[in-house]
């Protein structure tokens, strides 16, 4: 666990964030977002106490215990999986989700708990990689025991063409057939922590085989393709909601927030190099292209 300050003060209010996992560069993008925002405020002194278990519900509700003995009075919960457990292990806290990416889906719903969802189109990712690629056969990684990451698979799988999903339960567990030209990896903390993305974009690197993500960062840990809703959107808003609980507000009646209009699409351009790719004019015009 991780004691931060966004404001020093004997008189401050505790906050706990509950990460599905440690290691994962966008949801550390975010936290870091609402730091630097409740900082900024002035009606706000919050200690934050970081816990960054296992992905998997038995850890999240240990998690979740441990910031109800810190007295947290709200707990931020990255992704869908950790906020229901959440939800389940302290159902009188306030539970803020941060990054979920179907909600109403996944059954987050209550008086005392809300969010801000992070819902970038797959749709268009899915077209992008495709384009890129010229894929026959795509495999997805996702984990059962996460719900916003089994319903990601789902809708990928939904939109037809050969696919195979591998349900990742640990670093051991991530496996794509030989026979894949591309790999989709959804929200899962098992398939999104610095560890498996490293592993995951080796064997891709040697196979020649395409990748995407939903998460920001992703380019930096060497994935070809992604398309996010920036931290800094998710971050502000979070930081508005835990403010509120944290100045005396409360979550009954509070609207979920969704977020998903400004969603980005990154094209690693050494990635696509490396693997021989090139990308099609029509999508050059719209992604920002690393170097």
């Amino acid at each position: 666990m991780t004691v931060l300050g966004a404001s020093w003060s004997c008189a401050a209010e505790q906050a706990g964030a509950l990460m599905a996992t440690g290691g994962v560069p966008y949801y550390l993008a975010i936290q870091q977002g609402i730091e630097e925002e409740l900082a900024k405020d002035k009606n706000v002194r919050a200690a934050m106490f970081i816990e960054r278990p296992a992905p998997n519900e038995m850890a999240w509700r240990n998690a979740t215990r441990r910031l109800v003995t810190l007295e947290a009075k709200v707990i931020i919960a990255y992704g869908g999986g950790a906020a229901l457990a959440a939800m389940a292990e302290a159902p009188d806290l306030p539970v803020v989700f941060c990054a979920a990416f179907d909600p109403a889906a996944s059954g987050l719903s209550g008086v005392n708990v809300t969010g801000v969802a992070a819902k970038a189109p797959l749709f268009p990712l899915v077209s992008v990689l495709q384009k890129i690629s010229n894929y026959q056969k795509l495999g997805i990684l996702f984990s059962s025991g996460e719900a916003d990451s089994v319903r990601q698979a789902d809708i990928v799988a939904s939109l037809g063409g050969n696919v195979v999903k591998t349900d990742v339960k640990g670093l051991d567990t991530i496996f794509f057939p030989d026979d894949v030209q591309a790999v989709f990896l959804t929200c899962a903390g098992a398939v999104q922590n610095q560890k498996a993305v490293a592993g995951i974009v080796e064997r891709a690197r040697a196979g020649k085989i395409a990748t995407a993500s939903v998460f920001g960062g992703s380019a930096e840990q060497g994935i070809l393709v992604s398309m996010f809703v920036p931290a800094e959107e998710i971050a502000r808003k979070t930081a508005k909601i835990v403010a509120g609980v944290l100045a005396g507000g409360r979550l009954s009646g509070t609207p979920t927030l969704s977020s998903g209009s400004k969603a980005e699409l990154v094209i690693n351009g050494p990635e696509a190099k490396a693997l021989g790719f090139v990308i099609p004019s029509d999508i050059l015009s719209h992604a920002a292209i690393t170097d």
